[in-house]
C-alpha cells in the first residue's frame, strides 16, 4: 500500500509542470512595469504642454525607475528546472547588486549628459513611478486582498 501511494506520487510529480507560479509572478511583474511605462509616458505627454524640459525629465524619470527594475526582475525571476534555492538566492542578491550599480550609473549619465533637466519632474516622477508599483502589487496580489 505504501508503495503504491509513493509511486503515485512520483507519478503526479513528473506531471506537473515546473515553474507555473514563477512564470505567472513574472508576468504580473512584467503587467506592473507596463502599468508603469504608460503611466509615465501620460505623465510626459501631459508636461509637454507645460514645458519641453520638464517631459523629458519626467521621461527620463521614469526610464530610470524601470530599467535597472526590468533588468532585476528579468534576471531574478527567470526560471532554471535544476536551480536550488540558495542558487536562487545568490541570483536574487546579485540580480540587487547590478541594479544598484545600473541605477547609480544611469542617475550620473543623466545628470552629466542632459542639460538643461528639472530635477523636481525627474524625481517627482521617479517618486510615482515607486508607488504605483506599490499600489499596483497591493491591487493584483489577491492574497494580500484576503488579509
Amino acid at each position: 500500500m505504501l508503495h503504491k501511494v509513493a509511486l503515485q506520487m512520483t507519478v503526479n510529480k513528473g506531471n506537473r509542470k515546473h515553474g507555473v507560479h514563477s512564470q505567472k509572478n513574472r508576468n504580473r511583474i512584467f503587467r506592473i512595469f507596463l502599468i508603469q511605462a504608460g503611466i509615465g509616458v501620460a505623465l510626459s505627454a501631459a508636461l509637454l504642454l507645460h514645458s519641453q524640459n520638464m517631459a523629458l525629465s519626467a521621461l527620463l524619470g521614469a526610464g530610470l525607475y524601470l530599467l535597472p527594475n526590468l533588468y532585476f526582475a528579468h534576471r531574478a525571476l527567470s526560471f532554471k528546472e535544476k536551480q536550488s534555492a540558495g542558487h536562487a538566492l545568490a541570483e536574487m542578491y546579485m540580480s540587487q547588486i547590478w541594479k544598484m550599480g545600473i541605477s547609480i550609473l544611469a542617475f550620473a549619465a543623466v545628470f552629466i549628459l542632459i542639460q538643461p533637466l528639472n530635477p523636481f519632474s525627474l524625481f517627482g516622477t521617479f517618486i510615482l513611478m515607486q508607488i504605483t508599483g506599490w499600489i499596483a502589487q497591493m491591487k493584483l496580489n489577491n492574497r494580500f486582498l484576503k488579509l
